[in-house]
């Protein structure tokens, strides 16, 4: 199931960046490492873009602090949304945990994780990215958003409609045209949205 997908590895350490990639690379996937935030966020938007990505939290500068990880995630999921990231993590604190799938994490693993461990949860996402194309090619979409309840339902209504719209230009490779059909919305219409949401469409 995994030999479809592409996958990105986010690790500083090296030897770990280089043993995963390997261990993830036999079961027939594409897949590239990453050792900081900013090479990440390169590979994330480079064709073909990962569908899977496995992210230490804990990375330079501050390796000791989930932050940089966190706003990294964070980041790789508003470039796009469909990716589904399992975290690792060294920090044995639900709050991290927490504030992982708060941010649209798909899964958490605690280190050391093994490569079961790890391809059990790939397996799991791979389940939902097949949904989710099925989903899509019957004209729906599956949006996960977290919000703040206490900032009320128009922030809510906001978060969703960025999360769909983002989704969806994603999927068409921002193809305008294409994404605007999809969501029933004339190209002026969607220009808006583009530009309420900062959406900066990428060049083919």
């Amino acid at each position: 199931m995994l030999a479809a997908e592409t996958l990105l590895v986010v690790e500083d350490d090296l030897s770990l960046r280089d043993m995963w990639v390997s261990a993830l690379g036999q079961t027939g996937c594409r897949v590239t490492g990453a050792g900081d935030a900013a090479e990440a966020l390169e590979l994330a938007v480079r064709e073909p873009r990962p569908t899977l990505a496995l992210l230490d939290l804990g990375l330079p500068p501050h390796a000791g602090d989930a932050a940089v990880g966190l706003e990294l995630l964070q980041r790789l999921l508003t470039e796009s949304p469909r990716l589904k990231v399992v975290v690792l993590t060294g920090q044995d604190e639900p709050a991290i945990c927490w504030q992982a799938i708060a941010l649209g994490a798909f899964d958490f693993l605690l280190k050391p994780a093994n490569r079961a461990q790890v391809l059990q949860a790939f397996q799991r996402a791979c389940l939902f990215l097949d949904a989710e194309a099925k989903l899509a090619a019957s004209g729906q979409a599956r949006i996960t958003v977290t919000a703040p309840l206490s900032e009320g339902v128009r922030e809510f209504g906001d978060a969703a409609q960025e999360r769909l719209v983002r989704a969806v230009m994603s999927d068409t490779r921002h193809n305008v045209a294409e994404a605007a059909r999809r969501l029933g919305l004339s190209r002026e219409h969607l220009y808006y949205f583009i530009r309420k949401f900062g959406i900066e469409r990428q060049l083919p």
